[in-house]
């Protein structure tokens, strides 16, 4: 299951776009709704625990710009 975060700002600060994807712990197949709801791995048979794949989409900022988590 993928979830999208679009780039946004929080507190003037601008957030990068990011994709995180729930994957089985031992097959990495994606964990679908379905897999969810019942604990189990259509893929591996497996009880899956959730592992995490990110990814963040960075953009250029300009010099002397603050980021997320800079003060």
């Amino acid at each position: 299951m993928k979830t999208l975060i679009e780039a946004h700002k929080v507190d003037g600060v601008k957030v990068c776009r990011s994709e995180v994807e729930v994957v089985c712990f031992h097959c990495q197949d994606p964990v679908s709704e379905h897999e969810q709801e019942t604990g189990t791995c259509t893929n591996c048979g497996e009880s899956w625990r959730p592992k995490q794949s990110v990814a963040v989409w960075a953009a250029s900022v300009k010099g002397g710009a603050r980021t997320w988590g800079q003060q």
